[in-house]
C-alpha cells in the first residue's frame, strides 16, 4: 500500500467531508470496449481507494450487480417468492437464456501491482486479505469481461421502448465503508450507497450510437452527435471512444442508442440540461415541453433545498420507469405531460438527496425517497396547481392517505427496517416514499413550512457530499425552530405506533369561556392544532411537553404544553362559549392520524 499525503481537495475531504468527520474517497479510471453484436464488453479499471478513515482496512468488497440477472439468483428468488412481486421483474429472471443473462467475469485483480485473492458471492466480490492503513491509498487494478442482460430492472438492453442500452450498475463498484463498517449489500432490487470520488470513463463502441452519461464529455470535437454545434460525419464502420469525466459523484451511468435525439437547454446561472429520446417510442410533444418545466424545477429546487452544484444534468429515455443517478436520470419516454413532468421532477430531485447528500439508501431509504417525494409534492403543486382546495393548502394529503390505508390494516413496518428486508414491496413503498415524506410534512404542523424549508436548506448546505443520516437532519431542524424533536424522529422512524386524536367535549367554564377537551386514545403522541370559529377564527397550537417550545408559533395562540402521559388535554380559551360556532381539530390534516371521529364540534350523528 502507498502512503499518501493529502493535498488540495483531498485534504479538505480528509478533515471535514463526512457528517461524522470522515469518509473514504475513490478515483475510478475505466476503459471498456463494447461489442454490440454479443452485448458484451471488456473492461480495464483502476480504482484508487483513499483511506481517510481512522481504521486499518483489512478487507474490501465490490458490487457485481450484473450477476443478479441470472436464473436462481437472490434477486430472482426474492422476486418470485415475495407476497407482492414487482410486476417489472416477476419471474422474468428465471426465464432468461444464457445469452440473455448478465454477468461480470473477473479476469485479473491486483492491488498496488500484486495479485490478490478474492471470492465472488453472487453480486458481491470479497477481497479478504488487504491492509490499508489510515492515510494510505491503494491502487486496485481490475480486468473483466461482462455481458449486458436483457433489461429486467434499471439496467440492460433493448427494453420495451426499444432503447439499445441502459447502462446502470455496469462495472465492479467498491462498496462503502463508514462509521458502521462495510456495507456489502447483495443486490436483490433495492437501491444504492456509494463512495464519493472522481470518474474518468472511456467507452469504445460503434460510431452510430449516441451516448448519454453522467458527467461532461471531454472529447466532443471528435464525437459530434449533438455535443458540438457543427455536425461531425462518421463512416459506417467507424468506432468512437467517448471520454466522460465526473467529479465528486458516487456512481456513473450511461445509455446508448443510434436513434437518440439530443437536445439541450441552458439554465441561466445553472446547469446545461441535456435531453435524449427516441422519436419512434417517445411522446415527442411532451419532450419538447420538458425543458421549460425543468428550468422552473431547478429554480424551485434551489429555493426549497439548495443550488445544484454540477455543470450538467441529463434526462435520458431509458425505458424502465424512472431511476436516478448522479447528474442524470433514466426515465420512460412515453406518457402525458403532467405525468412525465412529475416523473422528471421526482427523479431529478433525487440528485439533491441520493446524489449530493449521498444517503445510505439501504438504511435510510425513507430519507431519499421520502424527502424527494416531499419536495416533489411542493413543486408539482406550483407547476400544476391542484383543483382540490385541501390539497392546495396541503399538497401532502395523498401521501397521508397512502399511509392511512396501510396503517389501518396493522401490517406496516417501521421505517428503520433495512430496505431489503421489508415483508412486502407495498410496505417498503409506503414506508420509503409516503411515510418518509410525512416525516417532513408533519413537521409543517409543528414548526411551520417555512422552518421546515429553512432546516432542509441548512441540512443540505452543511452536509452535502457527506453521507448524513436522520440525526443530522434533526439537529438542523432543532436549530432553526428552537424546539426539541428527538422524540418525534424516534417515534416516527422506529415504531409503528399510530395517532388517534379526537375532540372529547366543548363546554363553558365557570366564567362562561369555552373549554375544549382533546383526547389522545392512540399510542403515538403529537402536538395539536385547534381552530375555533366564533366572531373570527382563532388558531391554537398545543405543543407537546417534549418539544420544550419557547415562544409562540407564528399565526397561532400557543397554549401550555400537553404532558404526553395525559390522555386528555384541557384547552382553556378566552372566547365566550356562546359565541363558539365550530371547533376543528387539525383543520389542514397535517397530522398522520388513522381515525377521524369527532374531529369537528358540534358532533354530527
Amino acid at each position: 500500500m502507498k502512503k499518501i499525503v493529502f493535498s488540495g481537495i483531498l485534504s479538505l475531504y480528509a478533515i471535514c467531508s463526512y457528517a461524522r468527520d470522515w469518509q473514504l474517497r475513490v478515483k475510478y479510471d475505466i476503459s471498456i470496449v463494447f461489442d454490440d453484436k454479443t452485448h458484451r464488453f471488456d473492461g480495464t479499471q483502476t480504482t484508487v481507494l483513499y483511506n481517510q478513515s481512522p481504521d486499518t482496512l483489512t478487507e474490501l468488497f465490490f458490487h457485481l450487480y450484473y450477476n443478479a440477472f441470472q436464473p436462481g439468483s437472490m434477486m430472482d428468488i426474492r422476486s418470485r417468492t415475495i407476497a407482492d412481486p414487482d410486476r417489472r421483474v416477476g419471474d422474468r429472471i428465471s426465464k432468461l437464456k444464457e445469452n440473455e443473462t448478465g454477468f461480470h467475469q473477473i479476469k485479473t485483480l491486483s492491488i498496488d501491482g500484486a495479485p490478490v485473492e478474492y471470492r465472488i458471492l453472487e453480486t458481491i466480490m470479497h477481497v479478504p486479505s488487504v491492509r490499508i492503513h489510515p492515510g494510505d491509498s491503494a491502487v486496485i487494478h481490475l480486468t473483466y469481461h461482462s455481458q449486458v442482460p436483457v433489461q429486467i430492472r434499471r439496467t440492460g438492453r433493448y427494453n420495451a421502448e426499444g432503447v439499445a442500452y441502459s447502462m446502470a450498475q455496469w462495472y465492479p463498484k467498491l462498496c462503502n465503508y463508514d462509521h458502521l463498517g462495510w456495507h456489502p449489500n447483495p443486490y436483490i432490487g433495492r437501491e444504492f450507497y456509494g463512495i464519493f470520488g472522481d470518474w474518468n470513463v472511456k467507452i469504445n463502441l460503434p460510431a452510430k450510437y449516441v451516448v448519454a452519461a453522467t458527467g461532461e464529455l471531454m472529447n466532443a470535437e471528435q464525437i459530434g452527435h449533438g455535443y458540438t454545434s457543427t455536425p461531425i460525419k462518421h463512416r459506417p464502420n467507424d468506432r468512437l471512444t467517448w471520454h466522460f469525466r465526473a467529479e465528486n459523484v458516487h456512481d456513473f451511468v450511461w445509455a446508448a442508442d443510434p436513434e437518440y435525439v439530443h437536445r439541450t437547454f441552458q439554465i441561466e446561472d445553472g446547469p446545461l440540461l441535456r435531453f435524449f429520446y427516441k422519436t419512434r417510442t417517445a411522446n415527442v410533444p411532451v419532450w419538447e415541453q420538458l425543458p421549460e418545466y425543468m428550468n422552473r424545477f431547478f429554480k424551485l429546487m434551489e429555493k426549497y433545498v439548495g443550488k445544484y452544484p454540477y455543470p450538467v444534468y441529463s434526462f435520458i429515455q431509458g425505458g424502465d420507469g424512472g431511476m436516478e443517478y448522479p447528474m442524470a436520470t433514466l426515465i420512460l419516454g412515453s406518457g402525458e405531460l403532467k405525468g412525465m413532468v412529475g416523473l422528471c421532477v421526482h427523479e431529478a430531485a433525487h440528485c439533491w438527496f441520493y446524489g449530493i447528500l449521498g444517503f445510505n439508501e439501504s438504511l435510510h431509504h425513507y430519507m431519499d425517497e421520502g424527502f424527494t417525494t416531499y419536495v416533489e409534492n411542493l413543486i408539482m403543486s406550483e407547476l400544476f396547481p391542484p383543483t382540490n382546495e385541501l390539497e392546495a393548502l396541503n399538497p401532502h394529503v395523498p401521501a397521508l392517505n397512502r399511509y392511512i390505508s396501510l396503517a389501518r390494516e396493522g401490517s406496516f413496518e417501521p421505517k428503520s427496517i433495512h430496505a431489503d428486508h421489508f415483508h412486502t414491496n407495498r410496505n417498503y413503498t409506503i414506508a420509503a416514499y409516503y411515510m418518509g415524506s410525512l416525516l417532513l410534512a408533519q413537521l409543517e404542523g409543528m414548526i411551520g413550512r417555512d422552518k421546515v424549508i429553512e432546516g432542509l436548506r441548512l441540512f443540505y448546505d452543511q452536509y452535502k457530499f457527506r453521507h448524513p443520516g436522520p440525526d443530522e437532519l434533526r439537529r438542523c431542524l432543532e436549530k432553526v425552530s428552537g424546539v426539541k424533536l428527538h422524540w418525534y424522529f424516534h417515534q416516527w422512524i422506529h415504531s409503528t405506533k399510530t395517532l388517534k386524536l379526537a375532540i372529547k367535549e366543548v363546554k363553558p367554564s365557570e366564567d362562561g369561556k369555552a373549554v375544549i377537551l382533546i383526547e389522545n386514545y392512540g399510542k403515538a403522541v403529537m402536538p395539536v392544532e385547534i381552530y375555533v370559529e366564533a366572531d373570527r377564527e382563532y388558531a391554537y397550537f398545543i405543543p407537546l411537553d417534549l418539544m420544550y417550545q419557547i415562544g409562540d408559533r407564528p399565526g397561532f395562540i400557543t397554549a401550555s404544553p400537553w404532558p404526553w402521559v395525559k390522555p386528555v388535554y384541557e384547552l382553556k380559551t378566552d372566547i365566550p362559549f356562546e359565541d363558539v360556532r365550530r371547533v376543528v381539530l387539525d383543520k389542514y390534516i397535517r397530522l398522520a392520524r388513522v381515525e377521524f371521529k369527532n374531529q369537528v364540534w358540534p358532533f354530527t350523528k
